[in-house]
């Protein structure tokens, strides 16, 4: 039985009813106004007394069809206080059609037997209503619009924040009409700010453009701003980072809609304003292959992902369950880290869930290993389990081998066993010529990834990047630890320098890649340009509306392991390009499998011998040291940048 409305819902409907009665009313008075000037207007106010006849009988019938043309076009739906754009399609193409309509019925209402004095209005008279109509109806639309906008009372205007916008393109534009419409923010939008000469001195929604961005500081000053809004989600990471720094100069706080390659809607919302975060400062532009062969590659696929529980392997599982696989097997060690990485997922994509099997195992572990393989029978495996902190694996260079390199041989060995068709490495630019156990434990694993791609049908994809950022353990979370708690900021060394990739564009790329892969090479994602750590802490410090005098900056010295710089390719490896301009295929030199065999025999014995196994990995990786350094190895760049894959020579 249906439930009876309530008093709320039959007043609700009362009003609205009372609403749409009053605007066809008000379109029914229009339309003859309109109507009767256009005669007016047509005979120099001076109707002819047959043409007078003529409106009379007519009236009715043109303010009826328009009226009737304008339900169908909406004209007495919608707020007016909101008018835009689609309003004025509505009144164009709704006039428009009944104006068709009264010329067509001009011609041909004899035929259908209605009496020219009710179609026969002079033409001219038709056109010049049209125009009147759609004055007067857009007109009283706008004029509602401006008057809410412009008189609306202010409340405590003294409260607002004054707000300097940098880019006077779409996105500033449509920051500062969604500013001007919602006074709740507490924001008032007193100019734009562009590198743009031509913009410079136009007006944007009544608000000055001025410039350059370089002279924010005294902009700033001579229109009282208190805070700067980024709206260029177009701009690079370097030029993020000199308006930041200009910003900060100015002593002013700033906040930023995202890139361009972070929206999902295309459009840019107040809400999307946030504080500037380290990523904004390593935006580089997006690129996806044609085609789409990523989804490809994935849809209806059995995926296993190891280590799913770090950035990188949650970020991993994230971006391949948007790609529809049959299910994802997700392997992690710390159960705290699978909690978190299927949270994640149900939050992201609840959709998914049942596809998801969570296994807290140790891929160390071959026996549970192979149990798992055998029973999911994976078709694609990405391998991202690993230990990773430098320090830590100079203390602990067996568990790191262990880890790093014999349980990626032995994985790598059951997938190829149980039939799965793809294998992908993770690795690390620490694995060029490495300085320390971590490197040194990467380039064993893909020695001996490659190995086994040599002896079986299984394809084996390895790619190596830089430094993830904000990453477990990494440098940039202990850098925010230390500007929370009011420094210092401890940095190793003023001229340390690394590579940093977004996770989300460093696992985009490493997906790509795995399309590209045949079998048994390596891929070397482009990290873009090298940071001086102490560059990342200053824009930290900035980034926190701190100066460098208030967060002091500190060195301690090169950690045994470390590098000064971290390099792109190793000495005699050659750089192929591929069709992904971020990409390039590396080839090392590979020894033959008797020997890879009797060296992995001789490193599976050292790590039960302490002590050993820096001599052992020293024997098949010359260029890693046998015994630990002295201090820190300072080795000169290789090859500073990568450029993009079509500029390198294919070797």
């Amino acid at each position: 039985m249906k439930e009876d409305p309530s008093l709320f819902e039959t007043l609700l409907y009362r009003l609205v009813a009372a609403r749409v009665a009053i605007l066809f009313i008000f379109h029914a008075v229009v339309f003859a106004a309109a109507y009767a000037f256009s005669y007016l207007l047509r005979f120099e106010f001076a109707i002819p007394p047959e043409f007078l006849a003529t409106f009379k009988s007519s009236l009715l019938v043109v303010v009826g069809l328009q009226l009737l043309v304008g339900v169908f076009f909406g004209f007495y739906r919608g707020w007016w206080r909101y008018v835009g754009m689609g309003d004025v399609v509505r009144l164009v193409f709704g006039l428009s059609t009944a104006a068709m309509l009264l010329v067509g019925l001009w011609y041909v209402g004899a035929i259908f037997g209605i009496h020219e004095r009710f179609v026969r209005s002079p033409r001219g008279v038709i056109m010049i209503d049209w125009a009147f109509s759609l004055l007067a109806l857009f007109g009283t639309r706008v004029l509602i619009r401006l008057g809410r906008d412009r008189f609306r009372p202010q409340e405590m205007p003294e409260l607002h924040k004054r707000v300097l916008i940098v880019g006077a393109g779409d996105a500033g534009e449509t920051l500062a009409r969604e500013i001007e419409h919602r006074p709740q923010l507490g924001m008032k939008v007193v100019g734009f700010v562009d590198d743009h000469r031509a913009k410079w001195g136009a007006h944007i929604r009544g608000i000055k453009v001025t410039g350059p961005i370089s002279s924010i500081g005294p902009i700033a000053d001579s229109a009282g701003a208190d805070e700067v809004l980024l709206a260029i989600p177009s701009a690079s990471g370097s030029r993020l980072r000199e308006i930041i720094r200009r910003v900060s100069e100015a002593d002013l706080t700033f906040k930023t809609i995202p890139g361009i390659d972070h929206f999902v809607s295309g459009k840019v919302h107040v809400s999307q304003l946030r504080p500037v975060n380290i990523e904004d400062l390593m935006r580089r532009k997006r690129i996806e292959l044609p085609g789409d062969p990523v989804r490809q590659l994935f849809k209806g696929k059995r995926v296993l992902v190891t280590g799913a529980g770090g950035t990188v392997g949650s970020e991993l599982s994230s971006q391949i369950l948007h790609f529809e696989p049959e299910n994802l097997v997700l392997i992690e060690r710390s159960e705290y880290a699978l909690y978190e990485v299927r949270k994640r997922l149900g939050r992201e994509l609840p959709w998914a869930s049942s596809r998801i099997s969570c296994n807290l195992l140790d891929v160390c572990d071959r026996a549970v290993m192979e149990g798992l393989v055998e029973r999911e029978k994976p078709q694609i495996v990405v391998h991202a389990a690993a230990h990773k902190h430098v320090p830590l694996g100079e203390e602990n260079p067996e568990e790191y081998v262990r880890n790093n390199t014999l349980a990626t041989r032995s994985f790598a060995e059951i997938c190829a066993k149980h039939g799965a068709d793809r294998f992908v490495f993770i690795s690390t630019d620490k694995a060029i010529n490495p300085t320390s156990v971590m490197g040194a434990s990467k380039r064993a694993a893909e020695m001996l990834l490659l190995d086994v791609a040599r002896e079986c049908d299984m394809k084996v994809t390895i790619v190596r990047f830089g430094n993830v950022i904000g990453s477990s353990g990494s440098v940039i979370p202990l850098f925010m630890e230390q500007i929370e708690a009011g420094g210092p900021v401890t940095v190793t060394h003023p001229e340390v320098t690394r590579y940093f990739i977004r996770t989300s564009e460093a696992i985009s790329l490493v997906l790509q890649a795995a399309t590209l892969g045949n079998d048994g090479q390596i891929f070397m994602l482009d990290m873009g340009e090298p940071v001086k750590i102490v560059d990342l802490a200053r824009d930290l410090i900035r980034l926190s509306n701190h100066t460098v005098d208030e967060i002091p900056i500190t060195f301690t010295g090169l950690r045994q392991g470390e590098k000064l710089f971290e390099e792109i390719r190793m000495s005699g490896e050659s750089v192929h390009a591929t069709m992904h301009p971020q990409i390039v295929i590396t080839a090392a030199p590979q020894p033959d499998s008797p020997e890879i065999q009797r060296w992995f025999h001789q490193l599976v014995r050292a790590c039960d011998e302490s002590g050993s196994v820096r001599p052992v990995l020293n024997s098949l990786i010359p260029e890693y040291p046998a015994e630990t350094p002295a201090g820190p190895l300072e080795r000169p760049l290789v090859n500073p940048t990568l450029a993009p894959a079509g500029a390198i020579p294919t070797a």
